[in-house]
């Protein structure tokens, strides 16, 4: 299980790699032809809405995208931070989706009336999206591992590893995305923002953790739990 340590220090690592990519290519590059997710399928995941709290951030950080139309900022009313992805974006609508009663047993087995609580939040970089990050208490680590390591001796294992082809399981990021740039590389005004606000704290959240299919942005979700 990973610990608050190793957590902050991927997020170290994850903007020192960004910083010296960014240092090497000035220019946007390749403009991205798809999308970073299916815009309306819906997928399996876990987390919550964060709420209002950071429409502040969320109105700065699109004044400095500038119009920009490869900027994706996240709404406002779609910010979240998610616990545990399920699946990917599989299914036009929620019947679609076999064995969600039993799923949501399993849900609430573990995370039933669980609150997460993410403290020192801030802004991680990656070469063309930014992220708001933070550390998660400790029953929020134990009771995510507890969870993921239940639904990998079901039938939903092939689902997860799916969702996280290249990556670890459960995956060491707890954050929200706040903007997802549809080329390479973020242009400068961006990554001057990135830079002006790298080392702020913003807080920290308590969210009760919801099972639900959703967008990728949150706008078009159903709870399931």
């Amino acid at each position: 299980m990973h610990t608050g340590e190793m957590i902050h220090q991927a997020y170290e690592n994850t903007t020192e790699r960004t910083l010296n990519l960014w240092k090497a290519q000035g220019e946007t590059g390749a403009v991205r032809t798809e999308p970073f997710y299916h815009p309306t399928r819906l997928a399996i995941t876990s987390g919550n809405r964060a709420g209002a709290v950071m429409t502040g951030l969320l109105s700065d950080l699109t004044t400095a995208a500038q119009g920009d139309k490869r900027a994706d900022v996240a709404p406002p009313d779609g910010m979240h931070f998610t616990f545990f992805a399920i699946t990917q974006a599989l299914y036009e609508r929620s019947e679609d989706a076999e064995g969600l009663a039993g799923l949501v047993s399993i849900f609430e087995q573990h995370c039933a009336e669980h609150v997460m609580k993410i403290s020192d939040l801030k802004l991680v970089a990656l070469p063309n999206q930014l992220l708001l990050a933070g550390i998660p208490d400790s029953e929020s680590l134990r009771v995510r591992q507890s969870l993921v390591e239940h639904l990998l001796a079901t039938k939903w294992a092939g689902k997860i590893k799916d969702r996280y082809p290249n990556a670890a399981i459960p995956q060491i990021f707890w954050h929200s995305t706040l903007l997802r740039y549809s080329a390479e590389f973020m242009p400068e005004p961006l990554r001057a923002f990135f830079r002006e606000n790298q080392h702020k704290n913003f807080g920290s959240i308590s969210l009760p953790v919801k099972l639900v299919m959703t967008n990728y942005n949150w706008t078009d979700t159903i709870f399931l739990s």
